[in-house]
């Protein structure tokens, strides 16, 4: 049995790499059920075979991409706020929950395909028999949490968790509009704007 060498590890991490890209680029344009393995190894210079000893499956490949979004994301917000952390406090004040929510909103709109994606999917998925249900109505009820636990001690707030919930549906939608309309205005800005409003009319920036 040949001993992998770091040379070959390094080769197949970049193979998978060039397959989730392309898988994000085709998926966020045709949707799970409208793109096919084959388009995908073609575009790639592979065999279907090649792209499955690398991903397994379809729907393994489509898990992997959300995880690689979840993991990705998680790790460059980590990174933006990671100077400030000395300067956050627990609970957080309504200033740092804003700078939060807004890098987040800056992160999505630095990977327009990745945001395609992932709006894609989430439409699609809200059937029950699509492979990725089970993955969204579990992230949107822990997203909505984590939102409600940020927001929970702040006076402005109400209804925490239904704030929460608000904010996941303004980010969605305020997403899928830029998505349809690129050009007409500015994902960051409009966010900023309503979750301002959202959250306290007052708040300094």
């Amino acid at each position: 049995m040949m001993t992998e060498t770091p040379a070959t590890r390094m080769r197949t991490a970049e193979r998978r790499r060039q397959i989730l890209d392309e898988a994000t680029r085709i998926v966020g344009q045709r949707g799970y059920y409208g793109f096919s393995v084959q388009e995908l190894a073609d575009s790639c210079g592979l065999t279907v075979a090649g792209v499955l000893h690398h991903v397994g499956t379809k729907e393994k490949l489509l898990m992997m991409l959300l995880d690689e979004r979840d993991r990705r994301d998680a790790e460059a917000i980590i990174d933006r706020v990671e100077g400030d952390l000395d300067e956050l406090t627990d609970p957080l004040t309504l200033e740092h929950v804003w700078r939060v929510l807004h890098e987040i909103v800056v992160r999505n709109s630095e990977q327009p395909e990745l945001v395609r994606l992932f709006t894609v999917l989430r439409s699609e998925a809200l059937y029950r028999e699509h492979p990725a249900y089970d993955y969204f109505r579990a992230r949107d009820l822990h997203v909505v949490e984590v939102f409600t636990q940020m927001i929970a001690h702040l006076d402005t707030v109400g209804e925490p968790r239904a704030t929460a919930r608000q904010l996941l549906a303004l980010m969605a939608g305020l997403e899928e509009q830029w998505l349809r309309f690129p050009d007409e205005f500015d994902l960051v800005t409009e966010w900023d704007r309503a979750a301002i409003k959202l959250l306290a009319t007052n708040i300094s920036r």
